[in-house]
């Protein structure tokens, strides 16, 4: 779902980068900057910034330039929270930019479709979680990281597909030749999140920001 390479009219790039200019803007008044600074956390933001380049730099390319790849941002999200995803999902692109090469134009409009967009369907579909379901372990597990990292993907996926179809591409080819792939890539980004996420609570759930104790293990 990287549309770094892809040609884009200017209207649409122009149209990413109001989008995502403000939410950057947001996440960084909104990051727990001195907690952050005091606890081990900020290894586990270096690490998931690390991981993510490493991860979206497995890609395969199709047609003019669009790639598809695993997304890992449903795990970040989950283990910093979701302004400092942001933040650390814009610095993944640039570096993944100034590594592999690309349309430094269309970095606005790759942030909202492989970070924003799957960032909001994460906490979103956590937050329903917690508001809806019993206070469980496997709650968390199952629906907040597996369920919400399978919907944050295809949301992520269908949004750049769209945008590919609309700007780009016929749109024949992109539904019919490209879109079958997400399918599989979902519930591998999925199955992804799931095991890092209930290793990184098992083992080091002070790693996790949105994971309480209290709440999944004692049930308060």
């Amino acid at each position: 779902m990287d549309l770094v390479a892809v040609a884009l009219p200017r209207a649409w790039i122009i149209a990413g980068w109001m989008c995502v200019l403000p939410t950057l803007a947001w996440a960084a008044r909104a990051a727990p900057w001195p907690r952050f600074a005091e606890s081990g956390q900020v290894h586990v933001w270096f690490g998931g910034m690390f991981c993510l380049v490493a991860l979206w730099s497995l890609q395969a390319t199709v047609g003019a330039g669009f790639t598809f790849h695993l997304l890992g941002v449903a795990a970040f999200a989950l283990m910093v929270g979701a302004p400092l995803a942001l933040l650390g999902v814009a610095l993944a692109v640039a570096v993944l930019l100034a590594v592999h090469g690309g349309d430094w134009g269309n970095a606005g409009i790759a942030l909202m479709t492989m970070g924003v967009l799957p960032v909001a369907v994460t906490m979103g579909v956590l937050r329903l979680a917690e508001q809806f379901l019993p206070p469980n372990f496997f709650v968390y597990v199952f629906v907040g990281t597996f369920f919400g990292a399978w919907l944050a993907y295809g949301a992520a996926a269908l949004a750049a597909l769209t945008i590919l179809a609309l700007a780009a591409e016929p749109g024949t080819r992109v539904f019919g030749e490209y879109a079958p792939y997400f399918l599989y890539l979902g519930f591998g980004d999925a199955t992804l999140t799931g095991m890092v996420l209930t290793l990184a609570v098992v083992y080091r759930p002070h790693w996790v920001s949105t994971f309480d104790d209290r709440r999944y293990l004692d049930g308060r």
